[in-house]
């Protein structure tokens, strides 16, 4: 039996293990709540983390989305590779200008730049050079204007300035006069250093237009006239233009029926060989009889179809009416060839050669028959280009002349490499060789050239037998000119050649030291 003692003891005892177990239970307790507290704590800092890198992910999220916006309002404002006004913020400009004008009682000037022959720079140095040239010319643009000018890039080459000036202010020719002496001066392209030249067309609110886009149209014909003008010069506005334009445009609509309708006829004009004493071919010359106007020369139309595409439509026309009329003179042997000028922008047609050999066949006329004249001006645009057209030709038996040979472009590496049958001398030699021993001199050595290169030699422009006989003398036997025939229309060669007339009758045997 336990005393009272005892069962003292075990309840000292059991008090102690359940005291022990409370403290283990309570530390275990504690433990946990500490290890509970760190995980929620790195939790707390992981989630602050989190947050402040959402934060600043978010924030430089919205510093990009405001960046873009900025940079979006700005190429929807300023041309991409210069950074001027485009043509919309321009407009834009120029419109705010003129009513600010109508309220304060002031004046816009609105002057219109175009680069003369930019396209020839992109065709011979590459568009890398070619934006360059733009880059040089905006700068120079920003250099001249004052604070409150505006300067723009409208697409292209094609440059605008608005000045915002008192009434009667002279500020649009003082601006005009600095940008023809700003582009007189090279713009540095890397490796070379180009010289580019510029037309300029002003026009005033209020003085010359009421509103923006009369403004701008009057500014666009003072601009077409500075080109017409020679280009490299610039011109304000006067109310004789708009008629002269609007007389224009009334034209070349009339124009471009035309040659839909087959209305520009072919006038040919004798080639004649003094060693023969006859005729051994035509050169082919567009008229254009027009059934209120009468007959207009090419002279008027031929430049304003050079100025669009109609060309190039004007000169296949010509070509296929050519082939269909001559046909039967070439078949009778009355005719050796007939010659036919193919303008630059025809010859850079891309399906020209497919064209004209599709023409041939329709009209089963023999290539040997036709000769292409094309002008030295063509050396200057793309010689390559031309060399592969022009050698597409001869492979059909087409025969290649070049006209107006001598004029000021010529360049002898050129001339050996195009695929050449004619050499025509420009007609200054003719006119001046009478009187001229330097002329008679020039033309001598461009027939000891012609033979030296195995071409055959054709002087054009022949008004007199001085002239002719001259020009046998300095052995030119193929001649043509007015003293042997003006361009006929086709009736008047056909009969011409069926009669068998002698061109040469009457001084055929004069010596050259009575002319």
């Amino acid at each position: 039996m336990l005393s009272e003692t005892d069962h003292s003891e075990d309840r000292v005892t059991r008090l102690e293990r359940r005291l022990q177990r409370e403290r283990r239970a309570r530390e275990e307790a504690e433990w946990l709540l500490e290890a509970k507290s760190l995980e929620l704590y790195n939790a707390n800092n992981h989630l602050t983390v989190l947050a402040n890198d959402l934060e600043m992910r978010v924030l430089d999220r919205t510093h990009e989305l405001e960046a873009s916006r900025q940079q979006a309002m700005f190429l929807a404002e300023r041309d991409p590779l210069t950074t001027l006004a485009n043509r919309f913020s321009f407009a834009r400009d120029l419109d705010a200008a003129i009513r600010a004008a109508q309220l304060q009682g002031g004046s816009v000037q609105l002057l219109f730049v175009d680069l003369d022959r930019f396209k020839e720079i992109n065709d011979n140095y590459g568009h890398a050079v070619g934006d360059a040239v733009l880059l040089g010319v905006a700068d120079r643009l920003r250099a001249i204007c004052k604070e409150q000018e505006v300067a723009g890039r409208l697409g292209g080459d094609e440059f605008g300035v608005i000045c915002v000036t008192p009434v009667h202010s002279e500020r649009a020719r003082e601006m005009a006069a600095k940008v023809m002496e700003a582009m007189s001066k090279p713009i540095d392209c890397g490796r070379l250093q180009l010289i580019v030249s510029c037309s300029v067309g002003f026009a005033s609110f209020p003085r010359n237009a009421a509103d923006s886009p009369t403004l701008q149209r009057f500014a666009d014909i003072a601009l077409y006239r500075s080109k017409s003008a020679g280009r490299s010069t610039w011109t304000e506005f006067d109310e004789t233009m708009a008629a002269e334009l609007e007389h224009r445009q009334g034209l070349e609509a009339e124009l471009r029926s035309a040659v839909a309708a087959r209305e520009i006829e072919a006038w040919y004009q004798p080639i004649i060989s003094t060693q023969s004493n006859r005729i051994i071919g035509v050169e082919a010359l567009a008229r254009w009889q027009h059934a209120q106007r009468g007959l207009i020369l090419p002279g008027l139309f031929i430049p304003l179809a050079e100025e669009s595409s109609l060309i190039v439509e004007l000169g296949q026309a010509m070509i296929d009416r050519c082939c269909e009329e001559m046909y039967p003179l070439i078949r009778e042997g009355c005719l050796d060839y007939v010659s036919i000028n193919l303008s630059t922008r025809h010859l850079r047609s891309p399906s020209v050669v497919e064209q004209i050999a599709a023409t041939l066949a329709r009209h089963r006329f023999p290539p040997s028959a036709l000769q292409l004249e094309i002008t030295e001006s063509l050396l200057l645009i793309d010689f390559e280009q031309a060399e592969e057209r022009l050698s597409h030709f001869r492979a059909l038996g087409i025969r290649i002349a070049l006209d107006d040979f001598g004029a000021g472009y010529s360049s002898l590496s050129y001339i050996r490499r195009l695929p050449l049958d004619v050499i025509k001398i420009d007609r200054s030699f003719a006119r001046d060789i009478s009187s001229d021993r330097q002329a008679e001199a020039v033309v001598k050595a461009i027939v000891q050239l012609a033979q030296a290169l195995d071409l055959d030699i054709i002087a054009e422009g022949i008004e007199t037998e001085s002239q002719a006989l001259r020009l046998t003398s300095c052995g030119c036997f193929v001649q043509q000119g007015y003293l042997f025939g003006r361009p006929m229309p086709l009736s008047e060669i056909t009969q011409y050649l069926e009669a068998g007339a002698n061109p040469l009758q009457g001084y055929q045997s004069k010596p050259a030291s009575q002319a």
